[in-house]
């Protein structure tokens, strides 16, 4: 078992556990969820290669490790949605300990993404918002990387050159590019015309209020005294 490393990634449901499963499964020294590759959505119960072992973590000394040098895998919390009666808790702290146990050296991941974004995407899919119970599991992780889903999109490949994460990441593959062409995000942002912040951004003129608070107080303008404003006439 000497010098494995496995990686498990893990989030709250809908935080992008599909999109970094094919990133971090595209090098070719790693044994991850390769099947993924080729399809644009999996269900996890079916077809990640772990996912009988996170159902019960004690068999993880009956799975083959001779198969490579890297592992990943990763897990939501909670799977499942409880009207259906199929929402459960993975444990990754036992899971990890198996692994340990069993010699592998093992890294968590956490990947996050706007909280808007998870309490609608969570609403509308799992009928309720479900990040509480992941982050009833996150103070008992061992020191956890923690990846963005924004800047994943936002820097692409020279995001992914930055992780040291303990598998090589495949940040050069060409298929990159084709699994972040489109960002799921967008479907959620709507764009704002104006905000009260915009004229304090132009002028200069400080806030002493929040304008994006419901009960917030109108501010006090005042004339810029700032050389340099949008709205001077001293700008450069």
């Amino acid at each position: 078992m000497n010098n494995k490393t496995l990686v498990v990634l893990t989030g709250p449901q809908g935080s992008g556990n599909h999109l970094w499963s094919k990133i971090l499964s595209l090098h070719q020294d790693v044994f991850g969820w390769k099947t993924l590759l080729d399809n644009y959505w999996e269900a996890h119960r079916f077809s990640e290669p772990f996912a009988e072992y996170w159902k019960d973590p004690t068999l993880l000394h009956k799975f083959d490790w001779s198969q490579s040098q890297y592992y990943f895998t990763s897990i939501s919390i909670p799977l499942g949605i409880k009207t259906q009666g199929t929402k459960w808790c993975p444990n990754v702290e036992q899971f990890c300990s198996n692994a340990q146990d069993l010699g592998i050296d093992t890294k968590v991941i956490v990947i996050g993404r706007d909280q808007n974004i998870l309490h609608n995407q969570q609403t509308r899919i799992r009928e309720e918002s479900t990040t509480r119970h992941f982050l009833d599991q996150l103070p008992k992780l061992n020191n956890p990387t923690f990846l963005s889903y924004e800047l994943l999109y936002l820097y692409k490949q020279e995001y992914l050159k930055t992780l040291d994460i303990g598998i090589p990441v495949a940040w050069y593959d060409e298929r990159v590019n084709e699994i972040l062409e489109l960002d799921a995000n967008s479907k959620y942002i709507g764009y704002v015309k104006d905000n009260p912040l915009d004229d304090g951004n132009k002028t200069g003129v400080p806030f002493p209020w929040n304008p994006n608070h419901p009960d917030a107080k109108k501010p006090i303008l005042k004339d810029t005294d700032h050389a340099y404003d949008e709205g001077s006439k001293r700008c450069c």
